[in-house]
């Protein structure tokens, strides 16, 4: 999971209000009904010390939302200002507002999960619809390829057929091409993980040909889809789904087999301290972390190893220890306590490293943390391996 979409919270010394609220607009009284909502949370974040300027500011974002149906919303505001709001596809399984040193986005990362990039093309002969999803951001394009006649393999018969037959498959190949482009361009623009190509058969393979390297070994074809009018897009909107889980299953493959082998070589870490210390060294290439016990999503105290509390530079959010004394004798002169879990997403979207949450009982890491190294050092070769 890429955190950069948290590093706007983190340039921030805080504190911060942290809101999870019900903004659903699906009923005649929706407007009232979430009022009601948000003036209860707001309550819990006055009396928590919340400042007015702050809550004023939520306020405004609050008023400002037009969404219709059930779904929730994140919000993050500290200093008289809105840093970052975040729709949610459903509402919170537990409403809740913090007023906190650090901002509490482990609910908003349970809920988003992990992101996969993707591009969806659906081609036939004579062009192309694309679809892109990109951080929740959705965007369209359409090709309409330049060659149209003929597109049509066609048996006129006498001396004129060959000259038929080529010139509709050089049009294909033309339109071919012109996909291609259109195709290259969404996915450097998105970065796409997937790209899921459906529609027809013969042109899917002409677009295979001509697709760059780099792009090809994202691709999932797929029978699913047409352009047709009155076509279905369930069948198509399922293929996407799969591609987009297969790919979050190999990439959690990918990390879990990074992490066991790579202490062989000093090149992985367990244990909150350890991780810790890792971080401290911008040395952290993917943060692992065991999921939270509660069934709603939020922690739950001895269920999975990252409570507690943990000391961290105010100024400097990499600067995480386990102790004041130890951040002391870094040169850190003043350092807070902060929830152990935040503090070490907090240090990982500080150093750009990577997060991946596991089930523990699909990986069984000393404290529930653990980390993949982008370098090794002598010492960490064999700590805290499991098993």
């Amino acid at each position: 999971m890429n955190l950069s979409m948290l590093r706007p919270l983190y340039a921030r010394p805080g504190p911060w209000a942290s809101v999870y609220l019900d903004a659903s607009y699906d009923t005649e009284d929706a407007a009232k009904a979430r009022e009601l909502r948000w003036q209860g949370l707001r309550q819990e974040l006055a009396e928590a010390g919340a400042d007015e300027r702050t809550l004023a500011a939520l306020d405004a974002e609050v008023a400002t939302q037009r969404g219709v149906g059930r779904y929730g919303l994140a919000l993050f505001a500290s200093d008289g200002e809105v840093a970052l709001v975040e729709s949610l596809p459903d509402p919170p399984a537990r409403q809740e507002a913090v007023w906190s040193r650090l901002p509490a986005v482990r609910p908003l990362l349970a809920t988003v999960g992990e992101q996969v990039r993707w591009v969806r093309v659906l081609a036939d002969r004579t062009g192309a619809d694309l679809v892109a999803e990109a951080g929740g951001r959705p965007m369209r394009a359409e090709v309409e390829g330049s060659e149209e006649f003929p597109i049509r393999k066609v048996a006129p018969g006498g001396w004129s057929n060959p000259r038929y037959q080529r010139a509709a498959q050089v049009s294909w190949e033309r339109n071919a091409v012109e996909i291609a482009e259109a195709v290259r361009v969404m996915a450097d623009r998105t970065g796409a993980d997937v790209v899921v190509v459906a529609g027809d058969v013969r042109e899917r393979q002409l677009l295979m040909d001509h697709l760059p390297a780099a792009v090809r070994p994202l691709v999932v074809e797929t029978e699913a889809g047409s352009r047709a009018a009155g076509a279905a897009t369930e069948p198509l909107d399922e293929a996407v789904d799969r591609a987009v889980a297969s790919r979050i299953d190999e990439r959690r493959a990918e990390v879990r087999d990074r992490f066991l082998r790579g202490f062989a070589h000093g090149l992985a870490t367990a244990g909150r301290d350890r991780v810790l210390g890792a971080l401290r060294r911008s040395q952290v290439d993917t943060l692992l972390m065991a999921a939270p016990g509660g069934a709603d999503g939020t922690p739950v105290p001895g269920t999975d190893g990252v409570d507690g509390t943990v000391w961290m530079d105010p100024g400097d959010t990499s600067k995480v220890a386990a102790n004041h004394a130890e951040l002391e004798s870094l040169g850190v002169d003043r350092s807070e306590p902060v929830p152990a879990a935040e503090a070490l997403i907090a240090a990982a979207a500080a150093t750009d490293a990577d997060l991946v949450v596991f089930d523990p009982q699909e990986l069984d890491m000393d404290d529930g943390v653990g980390a993949v190294l982008r370098y090794s050092l002598p010492a960490s070769a064999t700590e805290g391996a499991p098993g």
